[in-house]
């Protein structure tokens, strides 16, 4: 599978809801962004699975900007052992922080495009 096929099978999983990620078949090494090669043995033997969508939050930042916003970007290592930098949503700051429980959601960021982010779990 090329690279952009790839790239293109993760924008028609996030649009239905699912998050995916690869493993190589050779190796087993699991990770999140796109490539057509293994980045542990250089395999071109992937395959896209499907991720639970469920993690820790493994570090995060908090900007502030001009108008007193706030936005939240963690590494988020997930339960499949790959991790993958996003926006951590929630309505309570003090709710953020190393190793809390999150969970993926997705939200439409372009015209018919969706794209995930994570939020806390109580």
């Amino acid at each position: 599978m090329s690279l952009n096929e790839i790239i293109q099978t993760y924008y028609e999983y996030f649009n239905k809801e699912k998050l995916p990620y690869i493993k190589c078949t050779n190796c087993g090494y699991v990770f999140y962004y796109p490539r057509a090669i293994c980045p542990k043995c250089l395999s071109k033997k992937l395959s896209i699975m499907e991720s639970k969508g469920e993690g820790e939050i493994y570090s995060e930042t908090k900007f502030v900007n001009e108008k007193g916003q706030v936005t939240i970007v963690g590494l988020i290592r997930l339960e499949e052992g790959f991790m993958i930098y996003a926006n951590i949503l929630t309505n309570r700051l003090e709710d953020v922080s190393i190793n809390k429980k999150v969970k993926v959601e997705f939200k439409e960021v372009i015209k018919g495009q969706k794209f995930p982010f994570f939020t806390t779990i109580s």
